[in-house]
């Protein structure tokens, strides 16, 4: 293990730690790291990056108790390391919860229902629009945010449209914000 492993880890673990006070650290490996918080119990992996400057630190939270101390913003701050969360990394995550926030702002009628599947950077996610279901997919790639949806073949025209033009504010609006004004 190099220098640079266990850094990233001990900066992540550090964070956590100052926003958790009393959390447990067993260390289970050089790599692994083992947070317990009353009965919940965060697991931490360092692993290579995609550059040699450039770490990624996997963490599997079950209870979800970072994303319920927010320690998202701070995470996401960190240049050097890549923080990848029950399968998404932070900056995907958060473009996903400003993506629904949006969503509710355009119309009361959007009801998130669930994450289908979560890679990385990629969301499938289950959404309605008054009663109509669709898939949105929300691709967080470096420069660019794409989102997309898949209709039944049995959906409604109308609202269709009306989704798709949605859409497309939704994705210009998150694109502004967080690749050009860099807001996340």
């Amino acid at each position: 293990m190099n220098s640079n492993q266990s850094k990233a880890l001990e900066l992540v673990v550090g964070i956590i730690k100052d926003t958790i006070g009393d959390i447990k650290i067993e260390k289970t490996s050089a790599n692994t790291v083992i947070l317990k918080d009353g009965n919940a119990t965060i697991q931490l992996t360092q692993e290579e990056g995609e550059s040699a400057d450039k770490e990624t630190v996997v963490i599997l939270d079950p209870k979800d108790i970072i994303y319920s101390e927010d320690l998202l913003p701070e995470l996401n701050d960190l240049t050097s390391v890549t923080v990848i969360i029950n399968g998404l990394d932070i900056e995907t995550q958060l473009v996903f919860q400003t993506v629904r926030d949006y969503f509710d702002q355009i119309s009361n009628s959007y009801e998130f229902l669930k994450i289908f599947e979560k890679d990385v950077i990629r969301i499938k996610s289950g959404f309605k629009f008054g009663s109509h279901a669709f898939v949105l997919n929300v691709l967080n790639e470096k420069d660019q945010i794409s989102i997309s949806a898949e209709f039944a073949a049995s959906f409604d025209a109308g609202v269709r449209k009306t989704v798709e033009t949605d859409i497309i504010k939704v994705q210009k609006a998150i694109n502004k914000m967080v690749k050009e004004d860099g807001a996340i």
